[in-house]
């Protein structure tokens, strides 16, 4: 498909001489081609025009070379990263395709959900995939910045609730971002692996990677937030970028496959912006974003408020952000981080020298 964002997916893995499941180790950054000046103008930045952040980490060649805390946060704090959830709900769809748990992600919905649609009377939602609810084209009606959201989490059955949506356009034909879409695919995880998302994501992905701290809440029937809510370290999230800058694999195990780090971090959607002659247009992957820095390809897993994980291939070059919920502007919401927020691109991708 013709796109605007590069495609952004790693060709190979990059061959790593140590992997940080106990520990980071740490080197300078000019060592691994990082002009240090430009980090500490980042910094600066940060503090004049976005005082809310709280954690800035910068991974180079798999060496972590500038970590800060702002604030009072510490590296041992458990950051909400909100929608950043998504993008490790992805790797654990990757997973369960590995593991047979699921056969395809062009599986319809009615599979899964099949007591809960002997009362629902639009049996055009069943046909629901998988790959639809990846790619936010389930076509169920959702308006993520005008209480959609808040109205599921106040309902007694979050499933329920989503699936009860009116189906405003037929599946597959027009991307609406949704959390709810994702609760449908925690679900859906859920039932065919018999066992909670937090409990598959501790055995198959955060235990390998050292993750041992984190929290994941659920919904009043059980089913864990896929959308949101996960909480990790800073340092644990830069774990998860260096993981799919490594395609998938770590400490010579293969976690997720190749094949779906690529296809998960692949333009499939264009995303085009009401206002289009102001602000570009941008992509989405399987839960994870795509946008050009300085022509580069990245992929970005991006929650609200001001958390980052950036992967940037070409570069193998992985950026972590955390910012304070409690004190993130309005103005400072999920349409305009993903639009508008280039400090890796201005500050960062000119400070890799080679």
């Amino acid at each position: 498909m013709d796109s605007p964002c590069p495609d952004p997916s790693p060709r190979s893995a990059p061959a790593r001489d140590y992997w940080p499941t106990e520990s980071w180790q740490t080197a300078a950054p000019a060592d691994h081609g990082v002009d240090p000046d430009a980090l500490a103008r980042l910094s600066a930045h940060l503090d004049e025009a976005y005082p809310h952040f709280d954690s800035l980490l910068v991974v180079r060649n798999g060496y972590l070379l500038h970590e800060e805390y702002k604030n009072g946060a510490a590296p041992d704090d458990e950051h909400n990263v909100k929608s950043v959830t998504k993008s490790v709900l992805s790797a654990l769809v990757g997973i369960a395709l590995d593991t047979g748990d699921l056969a395809g992600i062009d599986e319809p919905i009615g599979s899964f959900f099949a007591g809960h649609f002997a009362s629902i009377a639009d049996r055009a939602k069943r046909a629901i995939t998988l790959e639809n609810l990846l790619t936010m084209r389930s076509g169920l009606e959702w308006n993520e910045w005008s209480g959609t959201t808040i109205q599921m989490t106040a309902s007694p059955d979050w499933v329920r609730f989503v699936l009860e949506r009116p189906l405003a356009q037929p599946p597959g034909e027009r991307f609406s971002y949704s959390t709810g879409d994702t609760h449908l695919i925690a679900a859906a995880l859920q039932q065919a692996t018999g066992m909670t998302l937090l409990e598959y994501a501790d055995l198959y992905l955060f235990q390998p990677l050292g993750i041992t701290a984190r929290r994941w809440p659920d919904d009043p029937q059980g089913v864990v937030i896929g959308g949101s809510e996960l909480a990790l370290r800073a340092r644990d999230m830069a774990k998860l970028g260096l993981l799919y800058l490594s395609l998938g694999q770590w400490d010579d195990r293969e976690i997720i496959p190749a094949d779906w780090v690529r296809a998960s971090t692949e333009p499939h959607i264009t995303v085009v912006p009401q206002d289009a002659s102001k602000r570009p247009p941008v992509c989405y992957g399987y839960l994870w974003w795509l946008r050009p820095q300085q022509r580069l390809g990245s992929f970005m897993a991006v929650g609200h408020g001001g958390q980052f994980i950036y992967a940037l291939p070409d570069l193998d070059l992985c950026v972590v952000m955390t910012a304070d919920l409690k004190t993130a502007p309005e103005t400072f919401n999920d349409n305009r981080m993903i639009r508008e927020f280039n400090v890796v691109e201005d500050f960062l991708v000119p400070a890799v020298q080679g």
